[in-house]
């Protein structure tokens, strides 16, 4: 969703995750304070935090998981919802708990619940609605591909395939859009892509943040935070960001910020979408949960 929704907003929207209403900030480089460790760099640059989550990525570890097994992610996340009528349109956050398994070959049916967790006023609009109108429940995943064809593109299995060398990987990118935007616009939006819900093999979640640092136009938010208020750094990039844990440079979640004023959501600076990353793991089975309803939504694919 939050790919979704940079890409139909290129220029107005960046990310940023809040457990409550969004704060007004413009998004930009800035200085760490002068009590910071000594090395640390007096400014903060995109190139120097998306390398330094490059270099955490490459030593961390993390198991190897099967062909048939799950990746489990559990996250929370904050979305703009906007309602549009003759006497103008009028939107407020809603936020949610996710919980997705997804097959690692994409060759079986996975499973994602969504929770409610009530809607949110933003500071300048009117008192939402208690609840969004986000069915509750379990719903069943369709396989992604067939057995004996390409990987998915978002599976675990598709990524694995990538390459992992930096500059192997950035002609691959630019080679492989996964939407419309301009070049340089589309590599960071899927970059973020391919970070986002999923459990993703050090070595090329380490090249994804190295070619993220080649894209030009990224600038760093020094005081950021996720869907659940954890405080860290981010990488912005027209509105995108990447918000990083700022000692240890661990992915924490994404956001996203208007970079201009949008009527019915606010003005510059205005947090329209956040995440939060809580969770990741292997499993070898799905949970029992009667009955999950289908994917209505047109995915997944007829073997």
């Amino acid at each position: 969703m939050l790919g979704a929704t940079a890409a139909a907003a290129t220029a107005a929207v960046t990310v940023s995750l809040l457990p409550g209403p969004a704060p007004h900030r413009p998004p930009g480089a800035g200085s760490v304070p002068a009590s910071s460790p000594p090395s640390t760099p007096a400014m903060l640059t995109a190139a120097y935090v998306l390398n330094q989550a490059a270099s955490a990525a490459a030593s961390s570890s993390q198991p190897v998981p099967r062909p048939d097994q799950f990746i489990y992610v559990s996250s929370v996340t904050t979305y703009v919802s906007t309602e549009i009528g003759r006497s103008g349109d009028k939107s407020w956050l809603y936020r949610t708990r996710r919980q997705i398994w997804q097959s690692v070959s994409g060759q079986r049916a996975g499973l994602l619940q969504i929770v409610d967790r009530g809607n949110v006023k933003l500071p300048w609009g009117p008192v939402p609605p208690a609840a969004s109108d986000l069915p509750a429940g379990w719903t069943s995943l369709p396989p992604a591909s067939c057995p004996g064809a390409a990987p998915a593109r978002g599976t675990y299995a598709f990524l694995a395939a990538l390459p992992a060398d930096p500059g192997r990987l950035r002609t691959w990118i630019y080679r492989h859009p996964g939407g419309q935007q301009r070049a340089d616009a589309q590599a960071w939006t899927d970059i973020g892509d391919m970070l986002r819900e999923m459990l993703v093999p050090p070595k090329l979640a380490a090249a994804l943040y190295r070619v993220a640092a080649t894209i030009p136009g990224a600038a760093v938010v020094p005081h950021a935070a996720n869907a659940v208020g954890r405080a860290g750094v981010a990488v912005s990039r027209s509105g995108q960001e990447l918000i990083f844990d700022p000692k240890t440079y661990q992915l924490i979640g994404e956001g996203a910020v208007l970079t201009e004023a949008v009527p019915g959501e606010g003005p510059a600076g205005t947090v329209v979408a956040s995440t939060a990353q809580l969770r990741e793991a292997v499993t070898d089975h799905l949970p029992a949960v009667t009955p999950p309803r289908a994917d209505k939504s047109g995915g997944g694919v007829r073997c």
